[in-house]
């Protein structure tokens, strides 16, 4: 199989499982746990899942202090994503909340065309445009959003295009992806308890069911979605990744009306269809 078309399969597999972090961490949530110790939960159960798979094929874990310097820093823009994205559960429905923070996939190419002066292509501008249609419908079904709600996310967003942006362009885009995204949730992990001390100590799961859902949490979206993100990084690029990234919230959204009930409108078909056009427009090229 050609490099691009893997990099698209690698995409796809990212952003669906990623769209999966709100149908796990909502039980987490309403169980009475604090963002902070969540996420640090999630980080630990996604590092030791990486050390193991190291270990198991002896791959070699070793990194130099200028590796550190750069893993410390997209560990810190994760974290501010992970963060600001839950924390805007607080103020909109969960599904809402990520297609807002979908504005990713609009800030990447931007900050590539400001920063790196990479140019823009119809098909790129036409892929936005239907994405963002498709959000600004999604948004449409969640009558009145605090506006603390919408911050949250756009930070979320920012942040995350900026990690997109970053690692291509560093020397530890050469890294394995297991071996990188392993580093990057063990300093994340450190920065998440740092947090979850500030806002309150880091707290126990209330319960062995809460641990299932910790686990499955930290695995599908945070280890396995990352993992194909960095893959997908390597052979398509930031803009590509994060514009195929739509079916993020699609599938948050779908998990939302298949499980949690929430009802199926003309808007909601409306935003399913203009994103799935958005990747389709991408993956057809």
């Amino acid at each position: 199989m050609k490099t691009k078309q893997q990099g698209f399969i690698f995409a796809l597999i990212s952003s669906c499982t990623f769209g999966t972090i709100p149908f796990f961490s909502l039980p987490i949530l309403e169980a009475g746990m604090n963002v902070g110790s969540m996420l640090t939960y999630r980080f630990i159960i996604s590092t030791v899942c990486l050390l193991l798979m190291a270990v198991v094929c002896g791959q070699n874990v070793r990194i130099n202090l200028k590796e550190f310097g750069q893993i410390s820093i997209l560990a810190l823009l994760y974290d501010a994503s992970a963060v600001t994205m839950i924390h805007g559960y607080e103020f909109m429905p969960s599904g809402i909340a990520t297609t807002i923070q979908f504005s990713y996939p609009i800030f990447t190419p931007i900050i590539m065309f400001l920063v790196f002066k990479e140019k823009i292509g119809w098909r790129t501008i036409l892929a936005i445009a239907l994405a963002v249609l498709g959000v600004m419908a999604l948004e449409g079904t969640s009558g009145t959003i605090a506006a603390v709600g919408i911050v949250l996310e756009l930070l979320a967003g920012l942040t995350y295009a900026i990690y997109l942006v970053l690692i291509p362009h560093m020397s530890i885009r050469r890294m394995d992806s297991s071996k990188l995204t392993f580093y990057v949730f063990l300093m994340s992990t450190v920065y998440m308890a740092l947090y979850a001390m500030c806002i309150g100590g880091l707290q126990p799961a209330p319960s062995a069911s809460v641990w299932i859902w910790l686990f499955l949490l930290g695995l599908i979206p945070t280890a396995v979605s990352n993992i194909t993100l960095t893959l997908s990084l390597k052979r398509i690029g930031s803009t590509l990744s994060a514009i195929l990234g739509a079916l993020e919230p699609l599938t948050a959204m779908v998990l939302g009306i298949a499980v949690r009930g929430e009802p199926f409108t003309a808007l909601v078909g409306v935003g399913f269809v203009a994103i799935i056009a958005a990747v389709m427009l991408l993956v057809v090229k």
